[in-house]
């Protein structure tokens, strides 16, 4: 019988040792307090965490012992302070006493005195109600988690510096859009666009010369975000410049020769993408429509009889590499004539069920509405396309504008 009671003592002496050789030797600090939060037991993570002699600690307050910035300030014990009350580590114990159910990771962000220096912790601690010497305390496991949240609060500070940089890019490109209703003599203006993040890689504009005359472009960047913003900034100055669709002396250039120099100047190899575009200058004078689109989805024209005509004619997406020349086509339009130019991701507008808006749905909302104000119709297929979508996210920016002919 002895040699079994010394064998039980023996295995009992290594179980003690080996779990304070555990305990020791993790890195979450562990502690059994009372009710009071008076300390009676801990590990070494414990007195590393709050850089605390084993002297200073046994029999000491939690408050006391890890420098709670309201004890500090305050000058009153752990327990007497005004902030006590609202101390989620003591809530945490108080519902253990009620439920006698553990708390677990629960958040503790507080500054703690450590070598008499303010330092900001963020812990997450769980606590159980346990019986120790004989009494009802509690075990309290604390995770230092601060670099961990500091990093995340950096993150989410840098985030915060991108998004307001992004509402500016996105303020910059609505700038290089038409006003929302520009006054141009014998002809209507219409426009919608939706980039599908805070800024996207569609842009277009219209410009009014003298004589009666107007240039407008639309492109398209492939891809989104960033980027495509960028480039389709940088072709939208192009254009506007002396190699663009207003020329060195004010006049506009044919459609054809801007496209055509444009795929000279933004080559694949330099900006590592490509993108599409539609060119058009209108002689109101002469009720006279020229084009030249490259890989540019063909835009609509919708006659003032009620017909509708795809405008075909194009050549490939700027940036690609083809030694093809870009040309153009003229068309004579007539009083009420109306032309929709769009981009891709208006048929590729997708619902919640991965269906696409498509050729069919577009051609169907412009007989529909056909005989309406250009305004109108452009709202109109705008609604119907958002009404398809649901709540599902655009996959890529849309973009609709309307001009209507009006003699």
């Amino acid at each position: 019988g002895l040699s079994i009671m010394w064998t039980e003592l023996k295995n009992l002496k290594e179980s003690n040792e080996f779990l304070n050789l555990l305990l020791d030797n993790i890195n979450s600090a562990v502690l059994i307090a009372d009710e009071n939060l008076r300390i009676h037991q801990f590990n070494d993570s414990f007195l590393n965490l709050f850089d605390k002699a084993t002297e200073s600690v046994l029999e000491a307050t939690f408050g006391e012992t890890v420098g709670c910035v309201n004890a500090i300030i305050e000058n009153k014990a752990c327990g007497a302070t005004s902030q006590c009350s609202q101390c989620i580590l003591r809530s945490s114990l108080i519902h253990n006493l009620i439920d006698r159910a553990p708390v677990n990771n629960q958040s503790l962000n507080r500054v703690f005195y450590i070598k008499g220096e303010p330092v900001e912790k963020h812990f997450q601690f769980s606590t159980r109600p346990i019986t120790f010497q004989g009494r009802k305390m509690f075990l309290i496991i604390i995770y230092d988690v601060t670099d961990i949240e500091l990093q995340k609060i950096e993150l989410q500070r840098k985030q915060k510096r991108i998004d307001r940089d992004l509402e500016s890019a996105a303020a910059i490109q609505q700038s290089l859009l038409p006003d929302r209703s520009p006054r141009i003599e014998n002809i209507q203006v219409a426009w919608r666009f939706e980039p599908c993040e805070q800024i996207g890689g569609d842009i277009f504009n219209i410009h009014n010369m003298d004589e009666g005359k107007v240039g407008l472009y639309m492109l398209d960047v492939c891809g989104h975000g960033v980027p495509a913003a960028l480039i389709s900034v940088a072709v939208s100055q192009y254009l506007n410049g002396g190699d663009g669709l207003l020329g060195n002396n004010c006049e506009l250039v044919s459609p054809d020769i801007v496209l055509n120099r444009l795929d000279h100047a933004f080559p694949f190899e330099r900006f590592d993408s490509f993108f599409s575009i539609i060119c058009m200058t209108l002689d109101m004078n002469q009720g006279l429509l020229t084009y030249s689109s490259a890989g540019h989805p063909p835009p609509a024209l919708v006659h003032s009889n009620g017909s509708i005509e795809m405008l075909n004619c194009r050549g490939p997406s700027i940036g690609i590499g083809s030694e093809d020349t870009i040309s153009q086509q003229p068309i004579r339009l007539q009083t009420g004539d109306k032309i929709f130019l769009y981009t891709d991701g208006l048929l590729e507008n997708r619902n919640s069920a991965g269906a696409f808006f498509g050729k069919q749905r577009f051609y169907d909302n412009l007989k529909k509405y056909r005989n309406q104000p250009v305004q109108e119709i452009v709202e109109a297929i705008y609604a119907t396309a958002k009404e398809f979508r649901q709540e599902a996210k655009p996959d890529d920016d849309i973009s609709i504008l309307g001009v209507e002919y009006c003699g």
